[in-house]
């Protein structure tokens, strides 16, 4: 089964929210950064594209780095809201 980009849209979201309600549950910081991780690593192997984008090697590229940018900032930030 592959995935498609609406599919991965939603699951990245949901994994997104359930690290946040799980970190603010439990009051540690780790959580959400897990979950940027997770969705950046999705992002990162898994790079879909919508219908109406173009499939080339750079669109491909940019989106991987979208994946690495959401991974960068699971690692470098830590959001205190207690």
């Amino acid at each position: 089964m592959k995935l498609t980009y609406k599919a991965q849209m939603f699951i990245s979201l949901a994994v997104v929210l359930l690290a946040n309600v799980i970190s603010t549950i439990l009051k540690h910081w780790i959580y959400r950064s897990t979950g940027f991780v997770v969705c950046g690593l999705l992002w990162l192997i898994h790079p879909v594209l919508p219908n109406s984008a173009e499939v080339s090697k750079r669109t491909l590229l940019w989106t991987r780095i979208a994946g690495v940018i959401l991974i960068l900032i699971g690692v470098f930030t830590r959001v205190y809201i207690y």
